[in-house]
């Protein structure tokens, strides 16, 4: 039988991740990359004295029994030792002010701390933690397990099924770039907070 061979272009995670596929599966495979180390934008590298470093810092779906842990365990990165949960995701400082926002899971305490530092944006504030309320106990790891490329009209209206009540987080303002989202917002630090929370030009 011929030698079944693959060339892959890129050693970004999705270029190295193809490539150990391919040879799980019986493939020769050759990885081109115009970078002098692999990693893509998961890697680091030093210019001028100074370290880009733009990796990864979180993964999702690590943990035991999601289907995105086989994906790392498959790839020999799924060991225990290697994650740590995060608590904390995001620390804000003002260093004029000295105000400081830590961004967890506790969305209570977000949304007091919020509220605090800008008592007239009560109502923008609250509608944002609405949605991140609804999206905190929705299961996303169906959606993001399969290519969309790779699911037929059956198995779609299906998903949009699951989805039905989350309809109105994903159209509307919710749909918009963040940076978009707090325009209206009185409090000019509480502005620049949740335009850089996570990237500005995400869907809220």
């Amino acid at each position: 039988m011929a030698e079944k061979s693959i060339i892959i272009i890129g050693a970004g995670l999705a270029g190295l991740t193809t490539g150990c596929y391919a040879q799980m599966n019986g493939y020769q495979t050759q990885i081109f990359e115009h970078h002098n180390k692999p990693g893509g934008v998961a890697t680091c590298w030093k210019r001028k004295g100074y370290i880009i470093d733009g990796g990864i810092h979180f993964v999702m779906d690590h943990k035991l029994g999601r289907s995105t842990y086989e994906l790392y365990r498959e790839l020999g990165t799924a060991q225990a030792n290697r994650f740590i949960d995060m608590t904390t995701y995001i620390r804000l400082i003002d260093e004029t002010s000295g105000r400081i926002l830590d961004v967890t899971q506790d969305l209570d305490r977000l949304a007091n701390d919020l509220n605090a530092f800008s008592p007239p944006d009560t109502k923008i504030i609250d509608s944002l933690i609405t949605g991140a309320r609804a999206m905190q106990g929705y299961d996303m790891e169906e959606m993001m397990s399969k290519a969309p490329e790779l699911i037929a009209f059956l198995g779609k209206l299906k998903q949009m099924w699951k989805i039905r009540r989350m309809f109105r987080y994903y159209i509307g303002k919710y749909s918009k770039p963040v940076e978009d989202f707090p325009k209206r917002i009185h409090d000019p630090w509480l502005r620049y907070v949740i335009k850089n929370m996570f990237l500005p030009e995400v869907p809220v």
